[in-house]
């Protein structure tokens, strides 16, 4: 189940113009970037949990263009259905491969967030003194906070589905066993009422 898009909706009033157009200038930096940062944060993981099931199949490789192709609707400012589809299909993939929630969730988040904002001090260098310096540091800033800001909402949205998606999965199990246990009955009464048939023939 997806996230709920009004819920969305009312998140991101946070996102205002400057950050609309720190994140549209940075969405080149994002796919330069991220390719990186998601290798090394993968490297984590597999030293800490070789066992987990990202590293399965082609799990991974896609797990990696998804995070790649929803970054850079981020950095397009694309809120809209794509977004919230977006986490969706991430989230479900970790889910189907059997991921630990920590890893594709917090962990994850945390890493990129932290690898995002060391690369953007380095991308923008700070001459020692004059107006180019102030300029700088305003651009440097800028993209800090944006980075901030969008991990910040992109966690809780990926959250949201996370326990909307378990709630619902619980739904679903409960209703499927009580279709199981009415199944079972009926076929107790039945075979309890032709025992009772066949006890009065004789």
């Amino acid at each position: 189940m997806p996230p709920d898009w009004n819920a969305i909706r009312l998140d991101l009033l946070a996102v205002d113009e400057p950050m609309r157009a720190s994140l549209r200038q940075m969405r080149p930096f994002f796919a330069r970037a991220l390719p990186g940062i998601l290798a090394r944060f993968y490297d984590k993981v597999r030293q800490y949990d070789p066992g987990c099931g990202i590293f399965r199949d082609e799990t991974m490789q896609q797990a990696i263009r998804l995070q790649l192709q929803h970054w850079d609707l981020i950095g397009a400012c694309d809120f809209g259905p794509a977004y919230a589809s977006s986490i969706a299909r991430f989230c479900e993939l970790n889910q189907r491969a059997g991921v630990a929630p920590q890893w594709y969730v917090g962990c994850r988040m945390m890493f990129i967030a932290e690898q995002l904002m060391k690369a953007a001090d380095a991308e923008v260098s700070v001459p020692r003194w004059g107006r180019a310096a102030q300029a700088a540091r305003d651009s440097k800033a800028a993209m800090q906070n944006a980075i901030a800001k969008a991990n910040m909402l992109d966690t809780e949205n990926v959250v949201a589905f996370y326990f909307g998606a378990n709630r619902q999965a619980r739904k679903d199990a409960i209703a499927e066993a009580s279709e199981r246990f009415r199944a079972i009955i009926t076929s107790l009464m039945m075979s309890s009422s032709e025992l009772e048939r066949t006890a009065r023939a004789h």
